[in-house]
């Protein structure tokens, strides 16, 4: 059985748009204050890492609260929950690979998975993502990241992503690039490259 390992987040949904769309609330719950609830947003809009070598700190449970938030409200790509329902249908083993805290968010990403529409055989956590894949002998990887995107190849994982700005200003997928991923912008124009 041919197997597939996809990404969510940037990949299947438009994660980042609805993070930077999004007029969150502050709630008793977030325990800040209405400056810090504002400063926090905008870091995390922007993308600003958490500094210091603590791994729990109010920024990280903040974090962790708004993409909890985001994770429900955001939009599936109807190309790519199409482009699944034609893998399920041809016989292929659908791993969804994920950076999501798994510990924590399982139970609604296991809902928006349902509520799209979107068949997968296995739900699993990866930080590595090429790692994993070579773990699982799985040939074929659909991610947005960076790192997969240029060392997929490297270690015979053949690596597909969605064109957006940020990759079309890397030149990733052009001619001549180095690291042999695929830039699509549509879910359909991966079909013929796995198949045969």
């Amino acid at each position: 059985m041919k197997t597939i390992a996809i990404d969510l987040d940037d990949t299947l949904n438009d994660f980042t748009e609805t993070l930077q769309r999004t007029e969150f609330v502050r709630d008793r719950t977030h325990a800040i204050s209405e400056e810090v609830f504002r400063d926090y947003l905008a870091r995390l809009r922007s993308g600003s890492a958490e500094s210091g070598g603590l791994l729990s700190t109010e920024f990280t449970y903040f974090r962790a609260k708004i993409h909890q938030a985001c994770y429900e409200l955001t939009r599936a790509r109807a190309d790519g929950v199409a482009f699944l329902q034609w893998l399920r249908q041809s016989g292929w083993r659908i791993v969804i690979c994920t950076q999501r805290d798994l510990r924590r968010a399982q139970e609604v990403t296991r809902k928006w998975l349902a509520d799209n529409g979107i068949p997968f055989d296995v739900l699993f956590m990866a930080g590595n993502k090429i790692v994993f894949c070579k773990l699982w002998g799985i040939e074929y990887l659909v991610d947005d990241d960076e790192f997969n995107i240029t060392h997929g190849r490297t270690h015979g994982v053949s690596v597909f992503f969605p064109a957006t700005d940020r990759t079309r200003s890397s030149q990733a997928g052009q001619p001549g690039w180095p690291f042999g991923a695929r830039g699509f912008e549509r879910f359909e124009e991966i079909k013929p490259w796995i198949q045969g």
